[in-house]
């Protein structure tokens, strides 16, 4: 089977891999496993530091040489000296801006580590996780009925957008601040919940970037270990 380890941001997209992913994917022979990266002595996920973010990669690709290492990082709230920031500020397209951190982000953590360059494929979700949740509004009331007066709200926000994975970037206008209306919504309880509901295939059609990930994710060739 092959093995594939999900670094995530947070517990939202940790959710997402444990209830979404993982029943997908091992339908086709790939355990997908989230981690997430310690923050401190207690804590985990989120606070994304690029030395932290390099020094957690290096040891988890050498930990194992069969395994596949990805990320699930949001586009939105990475710091300038984050590998490729700099040079994803030349792109305007939020899915631009991701495939240039992911390029000098692959590269820097492969260079570090000197792991196959297979072996690592990071990912980098414009603007961030929440914006899955735009690929059908109409699924939100199935989780929560109180929301459903917020759907023709929400879904003019959408239009809006050529994608949404193309939300903005604003302090009040990223994906997840446009969710603040849905009275009792939590990112880590309904984030997961809201995407099952709507389904990969739905979710992969609308946003772009991520389903070219999933696509890769999919079609992984199996890793065979070296000592």
């Amino acid at each position: 089977m092959i093995h594939v380890l999900i670094v995530c941001e947070g517990q939202t997209e940790e959710m997402f891999v444990n209830r979404v992913l993982q029943p997908h994917f091992a339908s086709v022979g790939t355990f997908v496993e989230p981690r997430l990266i310690a923050t401190s002595l207690r804590g985990k996920g989120g606070r994304l530091n690029r030395d932290r973010v390099l020094r957690y990669l290096r040891n988890t690709l050498r930990e194992r040489s069969d395994v596949y290492v990805t990320t699930f990082f949001d586009l939105y709230g990475l710091k300038p000296d984050f590998p490729g920031f700099s040079e994803s500020t030349l792109h305007v397209d939020p899915v631009g801006r991701a495939d240039a951190i992911e390029a000098v982000f692959h590269q820097t953590v492969v260079e570090i580590t000197r792991c196959l360059p297979d072996r690592f494929f990071p990912h980098i979700q414009p603007f961030e996780f929440e914006s899955l949740l735009f690929s059908n509004l109409d699924r939100l009331p199935e989780v929560d009925p109180a929301w459903q007066s917020q759907v023709g709200s929400l879904r003019e926000v959408r239009e809006m957008f050529t994608t949404p994975e193309h939300i903005n970037d604003g302090e009040d206008t990223h994906p997840s601040a446009r969710l603040r209306p849905l009275r009792g919504y939590k990112k880590v309880l309904h984030g997961a919940a809201i995407t099952h509901r709507i389904g990969l295939r739905s979710i992969r059609s609308e946003c772009r970037h991520f389903g070219r990930w999933l696509s890769r994710l999919e079609n992984l060739p199996l890793l065979r270990h070296k000592d």
